[in-house]
């Protein structure tokens, strides 16, 4: 008897190959200023708009001190800078620096070029209907905020 392959499983796994390339493209970029992928992700969502050390530590899962280090660290490194609230001068908010949106708009790009290029492989009415699911998927599953 066959079993029809679970979706989440098949997408999980989707997941880890993209990740697998993304991680391949900080290795070819690896140096001195070049973010980590933790650094990556951290600094993609800080661009999205979760500009502060606490929103970091709970879309992270980790505690607000460990939080902080990191994004000392990013400081340092300069990917972060630390701006007074707008609003509330005694938070503060986090932005990314031009280096740190330089680095992730080329990283990201790479490992586009090297999906696409991958993609390209199949018949151009596959690429379409492949993008239309995903965007369905991807609607579904943000529809819940991402809960399991």
């Amino acid at each position: 008897m066959e079993r029809t392959p679970s979706l989440a499983r098949e997408l999980v796994d989707l997941s880890l190959i993209l990740t697998k390339t993304i991680k391949a493209e900080f290795r070819a970029d690896a140096g001195p200023g070049v973010p980590t992928l933790t650094q990556f992700r951290m600094l993609h969502f800080v661009r999205g708009g979760g500009g502060r050390v606490g929103r970091l530590a709970a879309e992270f899962g980790i505690s607000q001190p460990a939080a902080s280090l990191m994004v000392e660290a990013m400081v340092r490194e300069g990917l972060l800078k630390r701006v007074p609230h707008p609003a509330d001068r005694r938070q503060i908010e986090l932005r990314l620096t031009a280096k740190a949106a330089a680095r992730i708009d080329a990283i990201r790009a790479r490992a586009f070029a090297k999906i696409d290029a991958r993609l390209g492989r199949l018949p151009a009415s596959g690429r379409r209907e492949l993008a239309g699911r995903i965007q369905e998927v991807s609607r579904l599953l943000a529809s819940d905020g991402g809960a399991a």
